[in-house]
């Protein structure tokens, strides 16, 4: 495992390092998410994408500002196939144990991206955008567009 000062971090092809990539976004979002539930979950799809597909050593980003982005890249270039399953996602059969991931991350996210990276394999990034909060803390209510007072 290699942490650099652009906030990254390098993991080995094994599923502990799904766990070891949710607890170093963790760590790099603590100050700036107030609950990050969303971004691990997230982080943990696009990890265990690489370990359990790719099968190589996934390097994870972590970009901060009003908007969070976490880039997982890999050594494997990206095929036409998965740059469709990236932008489509979708739906699998009801009866598949799998290929939801990526529709989970499309729904979750404010927005995700393919990008081929420059040291050869492929990036797939997410950016979260923290929820707009209407003073006590509650979420902002809308109906139609329109603004809602809960009761």
């Amino acid at each position: 495992m290699a942490v650099n000062g652009d906030r990254s971090i390098s993991l080995p092809a094994e599923y502990a390092s799904v766990k070891l990539a949710r607890d170093f976004v963790a760590r790099m979002v603590a100050d700036h998410v107030e609950d990050p539930s969303e971004v691990l979950l997230m982080t943990s799809e696009l990890v265990s994408n690489v370990i359990g597909h790719v099968g190589s050593e996934v390097a994870i980003t972590v970009r901060e500002g009003p908007i969070v982005r976490i880039e997982v890249h890999n050594h494997e270039a990206a095929t036409e196939a998965f740059r469709d399953l990236v932008h489509h996602s979708p739906r699998p059969p009801d009866a598949s144990p799998s290929g939801r991931g990526l529709g989970l991350v499309r729904s979750l996210a404010s927005r995700v991206g393919l990008d081929d990276d420059v040291a050869g394999g492929k990036v797939v990034w997410f950016e979260w955008e923290r929820p707009v909060r209407d003073g006590d803390g509650d979420a902002a209510l809308e109906v139609d567009g329109a603004p809602v007072t809960a009761p």
